[in-house]
C-alpha cells in the first residue's frame, strides 16, 4: 500500500516537473517572440526612412543586408532540426547581433544622406525681404504666415522623414513656403537678380549660368552667397 502510494507520488512529482520545464520552454520562446517583434519594427522604422530618403537622394554611408540575410538563413536551418534551437545556443544571439548592426548602419546612413540633401531641397527665406513686406500694410499677413510656415518646416525636417508620406507632406510645406516667397516685393530691382532668387527657389535650384557677375554681387552684399542652391549640371 505504502509502496503504491510512493509510486503514484513519483509519477506526480514528475508530471510536475515536466509541466515546469513546459512552461519555462514557452517563458523562452515568449521572450524570443518579443525580441524578434522589437526587431522587426526597428528595422521596418530604418528601411521606411531610407525608402523616403532614397526616393530624392543616393542613400550615403555604408549599408549591407547580408549578414542579416545569411543569419535568418542559419537560424532557418537550425529550426528545421531542432524548434527550440531558438531557446538556447548561438543562432538568435547572432541574427540579434546582425540585424541591430543593420538598424545602427541605416539609421546613420539615413541621417548622413539627409543632412547632404536637405540644404539643396529646401527653400531659402531672406528674412531682409521679409521684413521689407512686413513694413507694407498689404503684406503683413502673408509674411506672418511665411515665418510660421517656415518654422514649422524647420521643425519637420531636423531628422530624415519617417516615410514616404512624412516626406510628401514636407515638400508640400516647402512648396507652400516658394509660393509665398513668389508673393512677396522683389528684393532688388535688377531682373538677373530676381531670375536667380526664381530658380533658385524652385524645386530643382538655379542653374550655373544663371550666377551671372552681377548676381555674385548682389549675394556677397547682402551677405547671401551660401544660402541659395545651385545646380552645376
Amino acid at each position: 500500500m505504502i509502496a503504491e502510494e510512493c509510486k503514484k507520488l513519483r509519477m506526480q512529482l514528475e508530471e510536475v516537473a515536466k509541466a515546469e520545464e513546459r512552461e519555462k520552454i514557452v517563458e523562452q520562446l515568449e521572450a524570443r517572440r518579443a525580441e524578434l517583434i522589437n526587431l522587426r519594427d526597428d528595422v521596418l522604422k530604418v528601411s521606411d526612412s531610407l525608402k523616403a530618403v532614397a526616393g530624392r537622394s543616393k542613400i550615403m554611408g555604408k549599408l549591407d543586408s547580408s549578414k542579416c540575410v545569411e543569419r535568418v538563413q542559419a537560424i532557418r536551418e537550425a529550426l528545421n532540426s531542432d524548434p527550440l534551437s531558438i531557446t538556447r545556443g548561438r543562432d538568435f544571439s547572432n541574427l540579434k547581433k546582425a540585424f541591430e548592426k543593420f538598424i545602427e548602419d541605416g539609421g546613420a546612413a539615413a541621417v548622413e544622406t539627409w543632412e547632404l540633401y536637405l540644404p539643396k531641397a529646401r527653400p531659402t527665406v531672406d528674412m531682409n525681404q521679409v521684413a521689407q513686406a512686413e513694413q507694407q500694410d498689404a503684406f503683413k499677413n502673408k509674411t506672418a504666415q511665411l515665418r510660421s510656415r517656415a518654422k514649422y518646416a524647420e521643425q519637420i525636417s531636423r531628422n530624415p522623414p519617417a516615410t514616404i508620406a512624412e516626406m510628401a507632406a514636407l515638400e508640400v510645406t516647402w512648396d507652400d513656403i516658394r509660393r509665398m516667397i513668389a508673393e512677396l516685393p522683389a528684393v532688388s530691382n535688377d531682373p538677373l537678380v530676381q531670375e536667380f532668387l526664381k530658380a533658385a527657389n524652385s524645386r530643382t535650384g538655379a542653374s550655373l549660368d544663371l550666377l551671372t557677375n552681377e548676381v555674385r554681387k548682389w549675394l556677397q552684399d547682402n551677405k547671401l552667397s551660401d544660402k541659395y542652391c545651385i545646380r552645376t549640371t
